[in-house]
Formats: structure tokens, C-alpha cells, sequence
């Protein structure tokens, strides 16, 4: 006879569906997250706040740096990288639910 304690069953399918409700869900946040710094890097550089930033006139000598158009354009190929990260993101959130 041994001693050992018993452990109920776990319905298999109610850990499943737990465990697929938090990966959904941090999906979403992934998705939602790459889709708002997406879209901030991209548009930021081109408005009135890149030019008028505090940070800039720290340095005078260096706003023609960061004023140029290849920075501002680096900075917005960021932005489209992460929307594409994100607009990837949301085609697998798509698909899985759809299984």
C-alpha cells in the first residue's frame, strides 16, 4: 500500500481554452503596440513637434542633423517596419480565430 495523494482530474479542455484566451490576448496587446509606434514614427518626423522639440535646441550645432530629411526618413522606414510587424501580427490573430 502506498501513500501518495490523489489528484483530481483537469478537464483538458478547460486548460486549453485558459491557455489560448492569454495568448490571444497578448497578441492583441503585440499587435496594438507595434500599430501605435507604427504609426507615431511615421507621421512624428514630418509635424511641427519634431521641429519645435525641447531636445533639439539643447544642441543647437546638431539641429541640422536632426532637421535633415534622411533622419526624419530613417525614422519613418522604422515606423513602416513596425506597422508591417504589426499588420503581419494581425493576419495570424485572423487566421487562428478563424480555426
Amino acid at each position: 500500500m502506498s501513500i501518495s495523494p490523489r489528484i483530481p482530474p483537469v478537464n483538458p479542455g478547460l486548460r486549453n481554452e485558459r491557455g489560448r484566451s492569454h495568448i490571444v490576448l497578448s497578441q492583441v496587446i503585440y499587435l496594438l503596440f507595434c500599430l501605435e509606434v507604427g504609426l507615431v514614427l511615421l507621421l512624428l518626423p514630418w509635424t511641427l513637434l519634431w521641429d519645435n522639440n525641447y531636445f533639439f535646441s539643447l544642441q543647437p550645432q546638431h539641429s541640422q542633423f536632426w532637421l535633415s530629411n534622411h533622419l526624419r526618413g530613417a525614422v519613418s522606414g522604422i515606423g513602416l517596419v513596425n506597422l508591417w510587424m504589426g499588420l503581419k501580427e494581425l493576419l495570424r490573430v485572423i487566421r487562428r480565430r478563424a480555426q
